[in-house]
């Protein structure tokens, strides 16, 4: 709720009551972008220092404080420096939190617990929409605008919890006792061995979990094409979200209805994503094929795009909010695609330094994709929206290149595997200096 706000509080005039326009809003967040990836870059080595399960309180902590203190803001210039500040604290809360999950979950359980992961960010932002329905009706109340009522109780509450995460969060499965636990921890002694050894024969190289990160596992992700594609693909995905979820509410309203209303209208859009997001990550779980599944999502949103830049600009107020419910409820593969690449970059020190250059390509996003809808563009972003239908389309094209790059890798390596002796295979298990997704015994998740 902490990072959808924004939409929701610009819907309600924060800018003109700040004295600035769209461009300043679009220039802040092309900031606030650059930040928040510059911030992710070193999380992971930090994490490793100072444990996931005390990392995340300090960010959430850390962010609640910003968070409230936006009630507090008068002008454009402070408008800059909080939204730098969330940038900062927020940057290493989802890099964190893959990692952490990394240490509970086998490779194969991991895409759909991600997509759940974001589904529930998508179900927050629906609570966040509904929430500022109520929270609204507060304008004049202290003296504060409805939006100022909106970070206040949003930064009150989560600074609440981020207090209770200190108390609650365990170590790894191996240490599950906690300060609210007292003496008992989480697991018993038996369950922790199940826990742990379930983790180590699905995947060795987690033994060495809590291990600082090396130049050698920056080289190994650095000189990694596959690294590089699944960043690209990420990074693509996200630009013609950036504009349409800043703007999602402030565009019903623009449709003609009132900004109360056009907040509440968002709730659907995140209720139906959150749904569909959920069935296309179980059924990627059972069927394999990510890629498809993936791509699945990206065909609708590009429906979405097109039914939006199509409909005449006499259309009424009711068909263009449809088109715009239909594309903004375009089922999040954010989780589904990571868990997939994850599961395919070994060992744990690539997989780790990826998870936050994961989040660094989705934030750098917001680069390109703040400057897509602009002043001069409004109401309808026509040019915006035909920008975004092109972007739409490259990620369904990278995804298919990279599936069938690992159909191709799978086979060529089973063939020379097959084409060697148990003596060469036994000597080359014992003897090879390939480590992780490099060795030939590898096989990638299709």
């Amino acid at each position: 709720m902490d990072r959808t706000n924004i939409s929701n509080a610009i819907s309600d005039h924060m800018p003109q009551h700040l004295g600035f326009d769209n461009t300043w809003v679009n220039n802040t967040g092309t900031v606030y972008c650059i930040v928040f990836t510059l911030f992710t870059l070193p999380n992971n080595f930090i994490v490793k220092r100072v444990g996931a399960h005390r990392w995340i309180p300090i960010l959430m902590t850390s962010w609640s404080i910003v968070t409230w203190a936006h009630c507090f803001l008068q002008n454009k210039a402070g408008y800059m420096i909080v939204r730098i500040f969330i940038a900062i604290t927020e940057a290493g809360f989802i890099p964190t939190c893959l990692f952490y999950l990394t240490t509970w979950y086998r490779t194969k359980e991991l895409p759909e617990r991600l997509a759940w992961f974001w589904a529930l960010q998508a179900f927050a932002s629906a609570f966040s929409g509904l929430l500022a329905f109520g929270v609204f009706q507060l304008a004049g109340r202290a003296g504060l605008y409805g939006w100022q009522w909106l970070f206040l109780i949003d930064g009150v509450v989560s600074h609440f919890v981020g207090f209770l995460a200190f108390l609650y969060l365990p170590y790894t499965p191996a240490h599950t006792g906690t300060l609210l636990r007292g003496r008992k921890p989480w697991l018993t002694e038996r369950e922790v061995q199940i826990a742990v050894t379930r983790i180590i024969r699905d995947d060795a190289s987690k033994a060495d979990q809590q291990k600082l990160l090396t130049w050698a596992d920056i080289r190994s992700a650095v000189t990694d094409s596959r690294v590089w594609m699944h960043l690209l693909i990420i990074m693509v995905q996200f630009i013609p979200r950036v504009p349409i979820d800043a703007y999602f509410p402030t565009m019903i309203r623009d449709f003609g209805f009132e900004v109360t209303i056009s907040n509440l209208l968002t709730v659907p859009s995140y209720i139906i994503g959150l749904v569909v997001s959920v069935i296309v990550a179980n059924s990627a779980d059972k069927r394999c094929y990510y890629a498809f599944h993936v791509i699945f999502c990206c065909v609708w949103f590009l429906a979405g795009v097109l039914a939006l830049e199509l409909l005449p600009d006499n259309t009424g107020r009711w068909s263009l909010y449809a088109a715009l419910l239909f594309t903004q409820s375009a089922p999040s593969y954010h989780g589904l695609h990571i868990g997939w690449s994850s599961a395919n970059l070994a060992p744990v020190g690539k997989r780790t330094i990826f998870l936050g250059a994961a989040i660094g390509a989705a934030n750098i996003a917001g680069v390109p994709g703040s400057q897509i809808y602009q002043q001069s563009d409004y109401p309808r972003y026509h040019t915006g929206n035909w920008a975004n239908v092109g972007l739409a389309i490259l990620p369904i094209l990278l995804l298919t290149f990279q599936h069938f790059r690992y159909v191709r890798l799978n086979r060529k390596r089973e063939a020379t595997w097959n084409s060697m002796t148990e003596k060469e295979q036994k000597h080359y298990t014992e003897t090879t200096t390939d480590k992780g997704n490099d060795r030939l015994d590898y096989r990638f998740t299709i």
